[in-house]
């Protein structure tokens, strides 16, 4: 497993976002294990205090599992594509401090009603490091699945 908080979040650029997840693009010195990837990242709805009740986060000591999209990858994906052709996807772990020093440098480029609506969720301890599919000669098909 790469480890990102030897980087340091100046090095990761905001490139897009969806309703899950937000994107940063590795442009920091070579390094083999961040070169030509992204960081992808949970996000969490912004919680407005209402009427002077703290909101608070409840904090478990349970293992964090892996983002769905590596199993999904892992377990479906890998049956149907070889892997070689699937993009890299792996775990890496993070800390509050490390991404909160990426909020700080980069929320400022999220599109304004975004960062109303949703944040990093920086009680996260894992993250997505993939394969940057943006630019380069290949084709990329997303599948996304969804249960009724």
């Amino acid at each position: 497993m790469p480890d990102i908080l030897q980087t340091e979040p100046s090095t990761w650029t905001y490139v897009s976002e969806g309703g899950a997840t937000i994107v940063f693009s590795y442009k920091g010195p070579p390094h083999s294990d961040f070169d030509g990837t992204v960081l992808r990242l949970r996000k969490t709805p912004i919680v407005v205090d209402i009427g002077n009740k703290a909101s608070t986060v409840a904090l478990t000591h349970e293992e964090e599992p892996d983002d769905p999209s590596i199993e999904f990858q892992t377990k479906c994906m890998q049956r149907l594509i070889p892997p070689e052709h699937l993009p890299r996807l792996e775990t890496v772990r993070l800390n509050r401090p490390w991404l909160e020093e990426l909020v700080k440098l980069q929320d400022h480029l999220r599109p304004e009603a975004r960062r109303w609506k949703d944040q990093i969720d920086l009680n996260k301890t894992k993250g997505v490091l993939a394969t940057d599919l943006v630019g380069g000669n290949w084709l990329a098909v997303e599948i996304k699945v969804s249960f009724l």
